[in-house]
């Protein structure tokens, strides 16, 4: 059951701060008329300090939140299962829940449209009045008991997902990591697409819709991709999972939702609508069993790692903040807690410049030009390079210059030894070839000395390549020389035979004539 929808406030188009945020995962929230009531009948707070951005989940943390002794109060002498009733009818939104996060990395998320400026894109967090579940948390300590603690907001609420957000991610595998495991656990209705970009995508998303142990409704929602036909239901990526996720569902649905049209996709919309009817008595069948009280582990910590947050559900609550990750408990994890912004994310770590041997540690993403230098009074080259800090981690981002951050600068070539300097290098020769001090360069790399391995191998590589490119160079400057010799002899023969021309055109003085 629903309460009648209330208008949303628009006065308010405050861009995102810090006191925007709060814990219940979802960000803000339409004021019902129950909740209203219910908060008017309480006297005003005392102090005006709250911590918007506290995990009201967490027991220790609920002192912050305004407390008042309400023993008299009318509505809190009403028996629980009344009382239950009323807050349930409060914190229920009429429309669907929409979780998107606010950022990438985060793990928080706004739940409507209207948050969203139609203009700008930007994420308007104010744009709309708070959840009312969070607004009751705050009146007081009974309250909040009732309401945040019983999670009251994810039993009684829907959630649809789109298929993906930042970098493409399931959206539903973001947020579903990205809350505490009792949000999970209370959660009933889920709409979702079924993603089928790949078997790992699938069977983690899968794992996350069986870790909702209190799930009772899952609308599963097929559509094309790149218009290529599907392959029959157990062929499916992440099949095998979605049947443990539908075990114990009292409601299942299996449709499609293409928004392509035109006369070429109706073949393709029949051959998926025909998979959704194989599909869903395959799934129903499995309904029939009880619900799973455990979910794939493994499974479960590849979806934590593929939705790269910053801080996952389970460490909402602890200073852990990647529970079952030893690498979130180095000295270094634990200070960057101290530096967590508002909007749940880490301020990425500056890598140093030069690390132990006195090398450039910055990316490098190009080098512009080349110029002659002397270094401790021996020729030497210098580049002008653009790059910078990278992001931290094991992925492909540790390639890149974090945003914001990059810079141009000179730096001698004895410096550039990374493997990533040494490609920049060639890369920078091979388009410039006469640029200046290619074979300095090679004479340098040669001296320098590498362990063996990989460093080992990117020494010989660049080597190589460089030495490849200093010859295509000689090779050119050859074919110049040779091409402006042909052209000088070509020349000389054109003057030489412009001579004998005027000589013999040249008219001799008559006999007759003194």
């Amino acid at each position: 059951m629903t309460n009648k929808k209330a208008k949303r406030s628009r006065a308010s188009k405050a861009t995102t701060t810090s006191s925007d945020f709060s814990a219940m995962g979802s960000v803000v929230s339409s004021t019902s008329a129950a909740a209203a009531a219910a908060i008017e009948s309480f006297p005003p707070p005392t102090t005006n300090t709250v911590a918007s951005v506290t995990n009201i989940d967490k027991p220790a943390q609920a002192s912050i939140f305004i407390v008042h002794d309400n023993s008299e109060s009318g509505l809190l002498k009403l028996p629980n299962e009344v009382k239950q009733r009323i807050w349930s009818l409060a914190v229920t939104v009429e429309a669907p829940i929409e979780p998107q996060q606010i950022r990438e990395h985060s793990n928080k998320f706004i739940w409507s449209e209207d948050q969203i400026n139609k203009k700008t894109h930007a994420i308007e967090v104010g744009a709309v009045p708070q959840l009312t579940a969070v607004q009751l948390a705050k009146v007081c300590r009974s309250i909040y008991d009732d309401v945040a603690t019983t999670h009251l907001f994810y039993t009684v609420n829907e959630f649809h997902f789109g298929y993906s957000g930042y970098r493409n991610q399931p959206a539903a595998l973001t947020y579903l990591v990205a809350i505490t495991e009792p949000r999970r656990n209370a959660i009933r209705n889920i709409k979702v697409p079924w993603v089928y970009s790949s078997k790992v995508a699938g069977a983690q998303y899968f794992t996350l819709i069986t870790a909702c142990l209190g799930l009772q409704s899952l609308d599963l929602k097929l559509n094309r991709i790149w218009g290529v036909p599907l392959s029959g239901g157990p062929g499916l990526p992440g099949f095998k999972e979605c049947l443990v996720a539908v075990q114990g569902l009292k409601k299942l649905t299996v449709s499609l939702e293409d928004h392509l049209s035109g006369a070429g996709w109706e073949r393709e919309k029949e051959q998926t609508e025909r998979l959704c009817k194989q599909l869903e008595p395959l799934l129903k069948e499995r309904m029939a069993m009880s619900r799973s009280k455990t979910y794939n582990l493994t499974k479960f910590r590849q979806a934590q790692l593929v939705a790269k947050l910053d801080v996952h559900g389970e460490g909402r609550l602890s200073k852990d903040k990647k529970p079952g990750q030893v690498s979130s408990r180095t000295r270094q994890q634990v200070r960057n807690v101290d530096n967590m912004t508002a909007d749940g994310t880490i301020p990425p770590r500056d890598s140093p410049k030069y690390d132990l041997n006195g090398d450039l540690a910055w990316v490098i993403t190009a080098i512009e030009q080349s110029r002659e230098a002397v270094l401790e009074g021996i020729q030497s080259v210098e580049f002008l390079v653009k790059g910078g800090p990278s992001y931290s981690g094991n992925t492909w981002e540790r390639f890149c210059v974090q945003e914001g951050k990059g810079e141009k600068f000179w730096e001698d070539v004895t410096v550039l030894n990374s493997p990533n300097c040494r490609h920049r290098i060639n890369d920078f020769y091979e388009k410039n070839l006469k640029a200046y001090g290619a074979q300095l360069v090679l004479d340098v790399w040669r001296l320098r000395e590498f362990e063996p391995g990989s460093e080992g191998k990117t020494k010989v590589q660049t080597e190589k390549r460089l030495e490849a490119t200093i010859k295509a160079l000689a090779v050119a400057e050859k074919k110049e020389a040779e091409e402006a010799a042909r052209v000088a002899r070509e020349a000389a023969k054109a003057e030489k035979a412009d001579k004998q021309a005027l000589k013999v055109k040249k008219p001799k003085p008559s006999k007759g004539h003194r």
